[in-house]
């Protein structure tokens, strides 16, 4: 996703969420799958709440 702000990599950079056009976008760099997660912060901790990524949910502050 070139040009788009990330704002966390996991570990191994096998995932990542960036800022794409205003929306917060889960990555899987593998296959480049993304799943959309949100206008703001909140939004997105939530949606990684309801999809059980928890562990992220956590790390973004």
């Amino acid at each position: 996703m070139a040009g788009a702000p990330t704002i966390w990599v996991n570990s191994d950079m096998s995932e990542q969420i960036a800022d794409f056009n205003g929306e917060y976008v889960l990555i899987t760099t593998s296959n480049m799958q993304r799943m959309p997660l949100g206008k703001t912060l909140e939004d997105a901790r939530e949606k990684l709440k309801e999809i059980g990524r928890y562990d992220i949910a956590e790390q973004l502050k």
